[in-house]
């Protein structure tokens, strides 16, 4: 008689497969949880580098953990030559957290990298926060915070931000208010409320049909930026829907918008123009 074996989920396989080139650290430990941050490193990486970086921080609504949803981004841009880090956070399915914890996290992984520049081989000063939906309102969050604290003189602040399908405005005229844990937190840490001069510069990628995160929010946020002089980038993809640049829903728009991302950073002096010569 046969014995039943049951295979692992193919979700947990994919993910395995996905960040097997990683070396993974433990950032945080809060509430029984152990934070995770998958590294991708260039070829041949020397600590002794100091390198350009970028950290990722996965959409979900703040509601489910999509760790790899920038894997293909992080190998990309580490190929580049950046750094590139896939942060886990704490999410309400697993963890009952609220945005409040996300922000938390999104700081203390920004602060874990910078404090372990030397043996990570990054730059500290060089380091670009992107994020989808509920993890680009997190990046944000890193850059707009009005007050934030420093650790070893370093602060969570990034060199730039780039977002996609963002969440920026938790107020009731947006999306999430409900899932703070307090609703003035919801209105006085909304991106849409923080906007003023001396921002850094930021990339907006969405999508005009975007039934998630309507499109009118994001422009709103956009011409604010723009008006107190801030750089800010906003493209606009017509016809598309809130998860159009992740590469498992379309492989054109994913080359699309991380071709964008690219160029953006090739601007900020992180990354070589691409030559084809």
């Amino acid at each position: 008689m046969n014995t039943l074996t049951k295979a692992k989920p193919l979700s947990l396989e994919r993910d395995l497969e996905l960040l097997k080139d990683a070396e993974s650290y433990t950032y945080r430990s809060v509430d029984d949880a152990q934070l995770t941050a998958h590294c991708f490193f260039p070829e041949g990486h020397q600590t002794s580098n100091s390198r350009p970086a970028v950290i990722f921080f996965h959409g979900g609504l703040w509601d489910v953990s999509m760790t790899t949803q920038f894997a293909p981004h992080a190998m990309h841009f580490a190929s580049r030559g950046m750094v590139a880090v896939i942060v886990e956070y704490r999410v309400s399915s697993t963890a009952q957290a609220t945005p409040e914890n996300a922000i938390e996290d999104a700081q203390e992984a920004m602060l874990w990298l910078k404090n372990n520049h030397a043996e990570l081989g990054l730059d500290p000063n060089r380091i670009t926060a992107v994020g989808a939906a509920s993890g680009a309102y997190m990046a944000l969050s890193l850059a707009m915070m009005p007050e934030t604290e420093t650790t070893n003189g370093y602060s969570p602040l990034p060199l730039s931000v780039i977002a996609l399908s963002a969440i920026v405005d938790t107020t009731k005229k947006g999306i999430g208010m409900e899932r703070f844990a307090d609703p003035k937190n919801a209105v006085q840490l909304s991106p849409s409320k923080l906007v003023r001069k001396g921002l850094c510069p930021m990339l907006l990628i969405h999508g005009k049909a975007d039934t998630i995160v309507a499109h009118q929010n994001i422009a709103k946020f956009a011409k604010a930026m723009s008006r107190k002089k801030n750089k800010c980038e906003l493209i606009e993809y017509e016809g598309m829907n809130h998860s159009f640049f992740n590469f498992n829903v379309s492989a054109k728009h994913f080359e699309l918008t991380l071709n964008a991302m690219d160029s953006f950073l090739v601007n900020l002096d992180c990354i070589e123009p691409v030559s084809y010569l």
